[in-house]
């Protein structure tokens, strides 16, 4: 038996072609065939386990913020789907396959003491150093302090201490003394003089106190920090405020702590600002604007039109950061903030700052860009724009992009451009800028097209990087950081399911990232760094394990003709480009055609890169040993992966069925010592008393993995277990239990 070739493995893995089960599946791809060499990946994210909450809503915080602890192997995942929401344990084990909950921590009961009544479970946090597990609580009045929990490692109630109103993140030091939440305080009734205070809190554990800092000292505030002013008689916020509002008007958002643990930066989302926090000391030090993204510059080109296509322009616009997420890093002793930047509009009832560029248009300035660019055109009439920055321009929500800043000066080093845009338009084409809750092209390029939502940052091999999750199109883009100034693109995974066979949208899936977790090599159950993400939407947890891509094959894709409107396009395309399937001439595929069976076993041993001798004499008296198959089927047939028709005869110029490529399939995966997840709910098909007996525990298996799949019919979901199966079909098949085999798989 030969060791399957990492080479050919990483290479398929490396597409991420999450293309969905054959027949009607969707396209999920991260790169696919034929992408630029610009785009080649240089690191794999491959998908390797997975834990559902059991339950998905379109309007997201499903499965929102995951922690994972190195001491014991589990993951804590916030779980919102539950009424109330609750603390799910559950064991990472060797990260793959279907992982299974251990325990479900009810917080509510934890936390409804001494007439706190329960609101909401926002956030989580593991403190290795002091063995505990802290998890952030809002009280069901918004206007009144949150919690925080400390919990054993069990998520039995250790002690809690006060919080600010509506902590929504935390963290905690590498020491594990400082436990600090970001309370974001908004303003929900959007009633005048209602607005509570934003704050980040600080609980000190060796002396037990817990503290607010405010931003109530208006000497530590940049000029170039927005802050909303009061809104009309229409609710609607039309101006800026003043620095004398900064205490009720920011709203801290996500927090990342400096290398030596002794200042907390926190990002003040609705302000497009950062403000750094003296932890020891409890009191911010200072805030400071983003500034804007001009959207007239070459390298931010971006698709602000909801046509249906994708089109990259330049228009005279703004964005404005307004980041979630951030992390920090140390280069020469010099701290680095990175943001993924997405953007939010404040919409609460009588306190609205969002609208649309068709109400805007007629306040601009006459004199400004904007305002003349708008002149006899309506094209750009649905862009979201925000209504309180003035009329001297149109400013959007969010930069689609993630930043690098210098901490000590809040100064831009880099920002990834039209990067994120540019990449999936590339990739996912079919699916470009779609919304977690749609599967329709350009679903939000008026708004905020991919939505950056979270980064992390992870060393490997002595090299830096970050992760970023796309909210809205789904996956998780990988940035080599190592020099801030000049990041590089590495990778990108997106294993989401988009639309079933008929264009409807699959939320139960890989649907919106939120919180993202890396776990470095030497704390990984694989020993290979992992990325564990969180997708609120689809209410899923996927591991993916990080590991360095070899160089792909040099060999071109053929141009086929006819596969244009083929589901197996990206899958034909990369296994052409490798030499393992052939078209029938130069510039044709026939992916309607259908695949021999010794066609297909020849293709698994391209696959496989086994090791064929010479035939003296086959095994089947229809095959003779000087065919161009003959070898291949030798060593199927030796392994076990595929057997003869009866009678001495292996039928090798017989079409084979989708049961017996299933079967088939199957015997691949099982000698490759591969265990196929359960990825999928089952399906009994209509048709499933015409599948033969011996194929039924394989089919069955091979669907749930989401290698293969049924069709759609009046009656439900049929299999056709005895139709032959096509190229295209074959095609797409091997490349998804490409995507769950590894590199230490044998056949």
């Amino acid at each position: 038996m030969k060791k399957v070739s990492k080479k050919v493995m990483t290479t398929v893995l490396a597409s991420q072609l999450a293309l969905g089960a054959a027949w009607g599946g969707s396209v999920a791809s991260a790169n696919g065939a034929g992408a630029s060499e610009e785009l080649q990946l240089t690191y794999n994210l491959t998908k390797i386990g997975s834990y559902s909450v059991g339950a998905h809503n379109e309007d997201g915080g499903v499965a929102e913020i995951v922690k994972y602890n190195k001491e014991n192997g589990k993951f804590y995942l916030v779980n919102g789907s539950s009424n109330p929401p609750s603390l799910d344990i559950v064991s990472l084990g060797d990260g793959q396959g279907e992982l299974k909950k251990e325990k479900t921590v009810l917080v509510k009961e934890l936390a409804e003491k001494n007439g706190f009544v329960f609101g909401d479970l926002t956030s989580v946090a593991v403190s290795t150093a002091t063995d505990l597990v802290y998890v952030a609580v809002q009280e069901a009045d918004a206007g009144k302090a949150g919690k925080i929990l400390a919990l054993n490692y069990d998520g039995e109630l250790v002690k809690e201490f006060a919080a600010g109103i509506q902590p929504d993140m935390i963290t905690v030091t590498a020491d594990g003394r400082y436990v600090l939440t970001a309370d974001e305080a908004e303003h929900r009734t959007g009633v005048p003089g209602a607005d509570p205070k934003g704050s980040v809190t600080i609980v000190d554990t060796v002396s037990g106190t817990s503290v607010q800092a405010y931003f109530d000292k208006e000497a530590v505030i940049a000029d170039d920090v927005h802050i909303r002013g009061a809104a009309d008689a229409d609710g609607i916020i039309a101006g800026k405020g003043t620095k004398a509002g900064a205490v009720y008007d920011m709203e801290p958002e996500y927090i990342t702590i400096s290398e030596d643990g002794k200042l907390a930066y926190v990002t003040l989302q609705e302000n497009n600002a950062i403000a750094a926090v003296d932890i020891a000391k409890g009191e911010i030090i200072s805030v400071k604007g983003l500034g804007m993204k001009d959207y007239n510059d070459p390298a931010n080109r971006l698709d602000i039109r909801k046509d249906g296509e994708i089109k990259f322009e330049n228009v005279p616009f703004y964005g404005v950061y307004m980041p979630d997420g951030i992390a920090s890093y140390t280069v020469a002793g010099k701290t680095y903030l990175v943001t993924a930047n997405e953007g939010d509009a404040t919409e609460w009832e009588k306190f609205v700052n969002v609208s649309e560029v068709g109400e805007l248009k007629g306040k601009l300035d006459p004199k400004s860009e904007a305002y003349q660019f708008l002149q006899d055109t309506e094209e750009y009439d649905g862009v979201e724009a925000l209504t309180d920055r003035g009329h001297d321009g149109i400013y959007m929500l969010g930069g689609r992009s993630f930043s690098i800043y210098e901490a000590d000066t809040m100064k831009q080093v880099y920002d990834s451009g039209s990067d994120f845009e540019r990449i999936t338009a590339e990739l996912i084409p079919d699916y470009f800028n779609t919304s977690n809750s749609k599967a329709k092209l350009d679903d939000r390029s008026q708004k905020k097209g991919p939505e950056p939502e979270d980064v992390k940052i992870g060393v490997i091999d002595g090299r830096t990087y970050a992760f970023i999750g796309l909210e809205r199109i789904g996956g998780v883009m990988m940035y080599d950081v190592t020099n801030p100034a000049e990041p590089s693109f590495v990778s990108y995974a997106n294993t989401r399911e988009f639309a079933d066979a008929d264009g409807e949208v699959i939320l139960d899936t890989d649907t919106a990232p939120e919180g993202l977790e890396f776990v470095p090599a030497e704390d990984s159950p694989t020993g290979n760094p992992l990325l564990i993400v969180a997708f609120e939407v689809g209410g899923k947890v996927g591991v993916f394990e990080i590991e360095e891509a070899e160089e792909a094959a040099e060999t071109p894709a053929p141009a086929f003709t006819d596969i244009e409107g083929s589901y197996a396009k990206e899958a034909i395309e990369l296994l052409a480009s490798l030499g393992y399937m052939n078209g029938v001439s130069e510039d044709k595929f026939a992916p309607k055609s259908g695949m021999t069976r010794a066609d297909f076993t020849l293709l698994l041993s391209r696959i496989a890169e086994a090791e064929l001798g010479e035939v003296e004499q086959s095994s089947y008296s229809d095959i003779s040993a000087d065919a161009y198959y003959a070898a291949a089927v030798e060593w199927a047939s030796e392994l076990g992966i595929v057997n003869g028709s009866g009678d001495g005869k292996f039928q090798p110029e017989e079409g084979v069925t989708r049961e017996q490529m299933a079967a088939i399939l199957v015997r691949f995966a099982a000698v490759s010592d591969a265990a196929l997840p359960s990825v999928h709910e089952p399906i009994v098909f209509t048709d499933e008393g015409a599948i033969s007996d011996y194929a039924k525990e394989a089919v069955a298996a091979a669907q749930k993995a989401g290698i293969i799949a049924g069709k759609e019919t009046a009656a439900g979901v049929s299999f056709a277990p005895q139709e032959k199966a096509t190229r295209e079909q074959t095609a797409l098949m091997i490349v998804n239990l490409a995507s769950i085999l590894t590199d230490s798989n044998e056949v």
